[in-house]
């Protein structure tokens, strides 16, 4: 974990579409990160979806950071959440998903997956404008959702092998 501390998240309301978790992923990196690097961030919600927590889980140079999938998961359970928001920042200004965007999507959903905490979205956005982009209004997260239950699926399989 690198930062957390509280934010004001905006009322607190329900977070319910992509424009509005675009724009809590902006606030915390603006509150605790540095808008100049990209920096990934976990938001925290309820059964409500309401947000209860934010996490800056990396700090990276200006076109990427390591992200851990365990520290993801160690700050979800350690807030009694039951869903994320993903969220990092391109400070070249395109919100464009690269492929390590979409497999490190892919190893965090499939980690929460088995703490019974879902992804509802990976949001990437541009600091500088409203740009931005969102894995859930793209069908990407449904799309890795089935690549990732398909892989589940078969760990019975693969066990049951001598």
């Amino acid at each position: 974990m690198v930062k957390e501390q509280e934010i004001l998240f905006l009322n607190r309301d329900k977070i319910t579409n992509s424009a509005f978790g675009a724009r809590l992923i902006k606030k915390v990196i603006r509150e605790i990160g540095q808008t100049d690097r990209e920096n990934f961030v976990v938001v925290m919600l309820n059964t409500k979806l309401k947000p209860i927590g934010a996490n800056l889980a990396s700090i990276g140079s200006i076109n990427g950071c390591m992200v851990q999938p365990r520290e993801i998961i160690k700050a979800a359970l350690n807030m009694p959440c039951k869903a994320l928001i993903l969220g990092h920042n391109h400070p070249s200004g395109d919100p464009s998903p690269s492929m390590e965007d979409k497999l490190i999507t892919l190893m965090i959903m499939a980690s929460a997956h088995l703490f019974d905490v879902q992804v509802l979205d990976h949001i990437i956005v541009d600091m500088d404008s409203d740009a931005y982009r969102s894995f859930a209004d793209e069908k990407i997260i449904e799309d890795t959702k089935q690549k990732m239950m398909a892989i589940m699926d078969q760990i019975p399989n693969i066990l049951a092998k001598p």
